[in-house]
């Protein structure tokens, strides 16, 4: 018989290509679609699928978990905002491994927001992600065009919320603060999508084999699989596998989309990921 922590290793992996291949889903879903337009249908459909676990977050949060859960679901939709906005500009490979450098931010980050000390590997990690940045952003590895910038927006919010994520789930339940975050994220689509951008949504085939991913595999599955799993394995196994999104997604672009990158793109890409996995060995 497989033993229980690879049996969650396995399922965590599967997460994590759902993960890995909404770059590539979310990109395609940008021909049929403005990107708030898309975010908050994506969210829509996935809070109506929880709806009927968690129905109950909406009483038990109270004012104030009301109150975390709308900034979390603020700098939740920040990420997701930037990184799909930012897909309309860069590659799905590109924006996987930018996307990732939040890993390496959220130790940065925690040194001022927690208080915690700074840890060799944290630097090393910062060291090898900013080298890879450099990278990857050359004109030799394919220029630091829009979406990348936006694309960094977005792990700078992503890293922020995980942080945020870490304090306030010793207050509330975190599916509660999952349902909290969807709700926020559909208003802040529902109310900056006129303002920002022309709202367009064509209800395709294509469209909704998007949706399907992002909603049901990605975010719903994704989530079912990590809280009932993740806690039949250690972290550090745990972490080492969620540093894997970025490959996937790579991977995926190029099966699928026939996307390519340079040596130097790929030199960049490969830093950042040892950059990754440096700054996990920081949280042990």
């Amino acid at each position: 018989m497989i033993k229980e922590h690879y049996k969650a290793d396995l399922w965590l992996l599967l997460a994590t290509f759902f993960w890995g291949v909404t770059f590539v889903t979310v990109k395609d879903a940008m021909g049929y679609a403005s990107p708030l337009a898309f975010l908050g249908a994506r969210f829509l459909l996935a809070g109506v699928l929880l709806l009927p676990f968690c129905w109950r977050a909406f009483a038990r949060l109270g004012r104030r978990g009301w109150r975390d859960g709308v900034i979390l679901g603020a700098f939740l939709f920040g990420g997701f905002a930037f990184q799909t906005a930012g897909l309309v500009h860069t590659t799905a490979t590109r924006s996987a491994f930018i996307t990732g450098l939040a890993v390496v931010l959220v130790p940065v980050f925690s040194i001022a927001m927690l208080k915690k000390p700074v840890d060799r590997w944290l630097v090393l990690g910062a060291l090898l992600a900013s080298g890879g940045l450099y990278f990857l952003s050359r004109p030799a590895g394919g220029g630091f065009n829009r979406g990348d910038l936006l694309t960094a927006l977005c792990a700078v919010c992503f890293a922020v919320e995980i942080i945020l994520v870490e304090i306030y789930t010793k207050r509330h339940r975190p599916m509660d603060l999952v349902m909290a975050q969807i709700v926020t994220t559909v208003g802040l689509c529902g109310a900056l999508a006129w303002a920002v951008e022309t709202p367009r949504l064509q209800l395709t085939p294509g469209l909704w084999l998007d949706l399907f991913v992002t909603s049901v595999l990605a975010t719903v599955g994704a989530l079912a699989i990590q809280f009932t799993w993740q806690r039949r394995t250690d972290a550090a196994r745990a972490a080492v596998i969620y540093t894997m999104e970025p490959l996937f997604a790579a991977l995926f672009a190029f099966l699928v989309a026939g996307e390519r990158m340079n040596g130097a793109g790929w030199l960049g890409a490969g830093l950042i990921l040892v950059g990754m996995l440096a700054s996990e060995l920081s949280k042990q």
